[in-house]
């Protein structure tokens, strides 16, 4: 029998997997919370027919949840309670441990695996969903021991077939890198964008004339949806806060080098800390 495969979030994340899925002949049936991300999904292609939240669970042989996180923790439970042992389950949710946690006693956890595609963009929406989006991007399973051997190998299946780059790590660590390496350049380009908000609020003609790509590229991520990382910052709360306060304080250690006007530690730490250089250090190793 024809693999189906439900999505429930028919969004960018979920659009695009519905997309590229397709494009292998795999039966994707879809559910969404909006129906106008609905309507749009079947419309452009993403999936192949629109069903009930109830008969995705109930039809599916592979479900995958791709909403906020916030609602992946108010769903989960119930969905792992109704899945039978052939039925897989995974999620593309930004944090992982709140979720892992909130299923650990569930009696058909094994059926879960907790994974992490990190291929977002700045746009939302299933308009915005690509087939190739995650081509050779990394995505993170958390807790694999929790999730049954064939879970994980169905799992690995549908991240291989997306040409992604599966690596392991534990949820608890994850929120932790996560924290750096995503969540805080997104508040980064949320205020940098507020301070710009503020300083040319009343200076529009002038903002115009003298914006360039160092502020484009520094402010993209703040064209993401706020349905999106507004639950995302408060799930990862702690880990943010710290990654933060991390943040300010290198801010300052900078900034004193500018007030000493030193100019031979200014370009030393440029050149030192530049992220091309460490990237081809570690690919070198």
């Amino acid at each position: 029998m024809k693999t189906i495969i439900g999505i429930i979030g028919l969004g960018l994340i979920g659009g695009s997997i519905g997309f590229s899925l397709r494009k292998f002949n795999y039966n994707v049936i879809g559910f969404d919370f909006n129906k106008k991300n609905s309507d749009c999904a079947l419309k452009i292609g993403i999936i192949n027919k629109i069903v009930s939240f109830q008969d995705l669970i109930k039809i599916s042989s592979i479900i995958i949840l791709s909403i906020p996180v916030d609602e992946i923790i108010k769903i989960l439970n119930n969905i792992l309670n109704k899945v039978n042992k052939k039925q897989v389950v995974f999620d593309t949710g930004s944090t992982k441990y709140s979720i892992c946690k909130s299923i650990i006693s569930n009696k058909n956890r094994g059926r879960f695996v907790a994974s992490h595609p990190i291929a977002g963009i700045e746009n939302s929406g299933p308009q915005s969903a690509r087939y190739n989006l995650f081509y050779r991007k990394n995505c993170i399973i958390c807790d694999k021991k929790l999730s049954d051997p064939d879970a994980l190998l169905t799992t690995n299946k549908i991240f291989n077939i997306l040409k992604m780059n599966v690596s392991y790590m534990e949820s608890k660590e994850h929120d932790i890198y996560i924290s750096y390496v995503s969540h805080l350049p997104h508040v980064i380009s949320f205020v940098l964008s507020r301070i710009i908000f503020k300083k040319f609020l009343y200076n529009k003609k002038k903002f115009i004339k003298i914006i360039g790509n160092g502020l484009i590229s520094t402010t993209r991520l703040s064209k993401s949806s706020s349905d999106t990382w507004t639950p995302i910052f408060l799930d990862n709360r702690d880990n943010l806060i710290d990654t933060i306060h991390l943040y300010i304080n290198f801010l300052k250690s900078f900034n004193n080098l500018l007030l000493e006007k030193n100019i031979y530690k200014i370009h030393k730490y440029l050149k030192k800390y530049n992220i091309n250089k460490i990237i081809n250090d570690i690919n070198y190793e």
